[in-house]
């Protein structure tokens, strides 16, 4: 069990390598392309997202989430070839191990401390510049506890799958 563990936390950390440079690079590129990931206050004052950041959403939003998607997948599915008839359970508590170390450094990581305390430039939306939202803790803990949810249900899928 010990191996099974160490595996996902290493997934789980590659996982979030990859994605946090993927939040960060497509950020850079077009923070509004998140604009759904912004607190409410922010994206009222926003509006609604341009067509063109919409297109890219789709052109390199999906892709980035694809791939995260795939490895978790094949992360799972590698654990099940290495070790021999593991349960469904140990399947899917690998999943969620590997998940929830992701979303435990987006939560500390990229939002409280990139999004919120460091504050670069290039999360601030235009014009939306000192909003309340830009310090709001509790949006980015609930959106963590709503992601610990999906987690939880998304690894039954992962872990059938794997069973296979």
């Amino acid at each position: 069990m010990a191996r099974i563990l160490l595996h996902a936390l290493e997934a789980g950390l590659a996982l979030s390598v990859y994605l946090g440079v993927a939040f960060v690079g497509l950020s850079l590129f077009n923070p509004e392309l998140w604009l759904g990931d912004y607190p409410p206050d922010i994206r009222k004052a926003w509006g609604p997202m341009s067509p063109a950041a919409r297109r890219q959403k789709w052109l390199l939003g999906v892709p980035v989430l694809a791939i995260g998607l795939a490895f978790v997948a094949v992360a799972t599915i590698q654990v099940a070839a290495f070790v021999p008839r593991l349960s469904f359970f140990a399947l899917w508590l690998h999943t969620v191990i590997m998940l929830s170390v992701f979303n435990l450094v987006d939560l500390l990581i990229i939002d409280w401390l990139l999004f919120i305390r460091i504050q670069p430039d290039f999360v601030v939306l235009p014009g939306t510049e000192g909003m309340a939202g830009y310090a709001d803790y509790g949006f980015h803990f609930r959106a963590f506890c709503l992601g610990t949810g999906g987690i939880l249900i998304f690894a039954v899928i992962v872990a059938a799958l794997a069973s296979l």
